[in-house]
C-alpha cells in the first residue's frame, strides 16, 4: 500500500511507475533527483493510477502526514530529504547517464512546456509513454485549466489505445515471468492515460470523461487488456470529437490570437 503513495506512483516523477522504470527517479516538482523512488513521498503526491478527483480524500490525509515537510521526505521515517540537483556531468563521471532522466530535467528549462512535452508523444516504448502521460497530467495541474491542455490531451487520446512495450531493463521485478511484468507495467501506463482523460473532463465539465471508465464495459475491472483495446479504440473518435467541439465553442479551439502569431519571415507558429 505504501508504493501507491511514493514518488513511483506520482505524476511528478514522470519516468517511473511501481513496476518499470529502475534506478532513480527526478521530481519535476521540486527539481530533485530521487535516490529511492518507492520509499520518498511529499505533500504534493498526484497519484498516477486514479483522477484526483477520485482519491481526494486518501491525498488530503496523506499531504496532512506530511505537511511539516517542504520537499521530499521518507516515506517510511518521516524525514526530510535533501534537494540533489540533477547534473549531467557527474551522471557522466560516475557512469548514471539515463537519457530519459537527463531529458526529464531540462523540463524546467524548455521555453516552450507544452513543445517539450509533445515530443514525447508518438511512440510504443513503455518508459516513454508512461512519461508522455504524466508530463500532460502534471502540466494541465500546474495551469489549472482545459484551454491551455486541450492539445496536449488530445495527443495523449490518439495514444489511449497503442499497447506500450517494454524492454526487460526497464521492469522492475526481474524475478517474476518477463510477461507477468510486463503486463503489470502496461497497466500503470494504461492507468495513467485513462486518468489524465478525466482529470481533463474534470476541469472543461465534460461529464462523458469524467467518468470515461464506464463506457469501457467491465474490460478495465477485469483488466482484460484484448478487450480494453477495442474498447478504447472505439471510444477515441467520440472522445477526440467532443474534445474539439467544446473547445471550438467556447473559443478556444486554435485561436487565432492565442496560437497563430505570424513573424516577420511569414511561417505560422502554432504554439
Amino acid at each position: 500500500m505504501d508504493e501507491l503513495f511514493s514518488c513511483r506512483n506520482c505524476i511528478h516523477n514522470s519516468g517511473q511507475s511501481i513496476n518499470s522504470g529502475p534506478g532513480k527517479g527526478y521530481c519535476q516538482l521540486h527539481k530533485s533527483i530521487i535516490d529511492h523512488p518507492v520509499e520518498t513521498t511529499c505533500k504534493y503526491l498526484h497519484r498516477k493510477d486514479f483522477p484526483v478527483f477520485i482519491v481526494d480524500e486518501g491525498l488530503r490525509e496523506h499531504a496532512y502526514e506530511f505537511a511539516l515537510f517542504s520537499g521530499l521526505a521518507s516515506l517510511k521515517t518521516k524525514v526530510a530529504l535533501p534537494i540533489i540537483h540533477y547534473s549531467e556531468k557527474y551522471a557522466w563521471e560516475h557512469n548514471q547517464y539515463n537519457s530519459l532522466l537527463n531529458a526529464l530535467a531540462q523540463y524546467h528549462k524548455s521555453e516552450r512546456s507544452c513543445v517539450f512535452i509533445q515530443a514525447f508523444s508518438g511512440g510504443i516504448d513503455g518508459i516513454r509513454s508512461l512519461a508522455h502521460a504524466s508530463l500532460v497530467r502534471s502540466y494541465m495541474h500546474h495551469c489549472g485549466t482545459w484551454k491551455s491542455s486541450y492539445r496536449l490531451i488530445l495527443s495523449l487520446v490518439q495514444e489511449v489505445d497503442i499497447e506500450p512495450r517494454f524492454e526487460r531493463n526497464t521492469l522492475l521485478d526481474l524475478d517474476q515471468d518477463i510477461e507477468e511484468a510486463r503486463s503489470q507495467a502496461l497497466w500503470d501506463v494504461v492507468f495513467t492515460r485513462i486518468s489524465g482523460i478525466q482529470e481533463y473532463g474534470w476541469h472543461a465539465g465534460l461529464e462523458h470523461l469524467i467518468w470515461i471508465a464506464d463506457s469501457l464495459n467491465s474490460s478495465l475491472a477485469e483488466l482484460d487488456w484484448t478487450r480494453l483495446r477495442d474498447d478504447l479504440s472505439r471510444e477515441r473518435e467520440t472522445i477526440t470529437k467532443m474534445i474539439i467541439e467544446h473547445a471550438k465553442s467556447n473559443d478556444a479551439f486554435f485561436s487565432p490570437a492565442k496560437y497563430e502569431v505570424p513573424p516577420d519571415d511569414g511561417d505560422t507558429y502554432l504554439w
